[in-house]
């Protein structure tokens, strides 16, 4: 049976939707956790309005090489220093020395820029889960040694155990996902000391689900949950504008809403919050 539980919003400083829904679920909800992205036009509004007021919440760097702004001036993946990849376009590019240098540039930047502000880096994960690629990866634990980060994000989600408590509303997408994560997992170093739920219901996760699988599994201790809340009336139709599609049809999904509401949620008094 799961006992602690690291309850982790993602995508502080996206949007000025996420940001709030962050400041809400973690002073009145259960968040303890939240990763930030260092290139993104609302990260300024995270550091100097949300986290002054969310002392207690721990922060991780939200890697991201799919989109904002390059901080790395020669980054050669972004065009204009803008950044518009995809995990698979980062996936099966070639990796030439010049690639790995632009990739371990812009992710040390990112960092430095989150550390600059006097922030503690509790944790490293990556945005479109880009730190699981295995040439990122050793780029992402060779920088975690060097800045004193513990914990890089693992997906240790066994697919058996959680196809039985999230296979019900698991889109083929989130299947496919899991299996390539879980697949290119094995070719990057894991410490195997924290589960995390759920690749199955990413973006998705729900509490019909949820508290059966932390109540009934038993392969860890502790177990991160990751959730990507964001309350959509902040957000202004302007800003969506400068976004890639995807991201606004991400942001406009009602699971945005219903994953912010889950942070609220009286069974998370069972466990021991980290």
């Amino acid at each position: 049976m799961v006992k602690n539980i690291i309850l982790n919003a993602d995508d502080l400083g996206f949007s000025l939707g996420v940001n709030n829904a962050i400041l809400q679920a973690h002073t009145m909800g259960f968040l303890s956790h939240a990763s930030l992205m260092a290139n993104t036009e609302y990260f300024d509004h995270a550091v100097e309005k949300i986290l002054p007021v969310c002392k207690d919440l721990k922060i991780g760097v939200h890697l991201n090489l799919t989109c904002g702004t390059a901080l790395f001036s020669k980054n050669i993946l972004a065009e204009n220093r803008k950044l518009n990849n995809t995990f698979v376009s980062l996936l099966f590019k070639r990796k030439s020395k010049k690639t790995l240098h632009s990739i371990e540039f812009e992710l040390e930047q990112q960092i430095i820029k989150i550390k600059e502000k006097g922030i503690e880096i509790s944790h490293i994960d990556g945005h479109e889960h880009i730190h699981i690629i295995p040439s990122i990866n050793k780029i992402v634990r060779k920088l975690g040694k060097k800045y004193r980060i513990e914990r890089v994000r693992e997906i240790n989600e066994s697919f058996f155990e959680s196809w039985r408590f999230n296979g019900r509303t698991a889109s083929l997408a989130n299947f496919t996902k899991l299996l390539l994560l879980k697949f290119l997992s094995i070719l990057n170093k894991n410490d195997k000391q924290i589960g995390f739920y759920s690749m199955l219901n990413t973006c998705e996760i729900n509490a019909e689900n949820l508290f059966p699988f932390l109540k009934q599994s038993c392969s860890y201790n502790t177990v991160e949950v990751m959730v990507h809340p964001a309350l959509a009336e902040f957000d202004s139709a302007a800003y969506y504008e400068t976004l890639n599609p995807r991201f606004v049809e991400f942001f406009k999904n009602p699971h945005r809403k219903f994953e912010f509401d889950l942070c609220f949620d009286k069974n998370f008094t069972d466990y021991k919050i980290l």
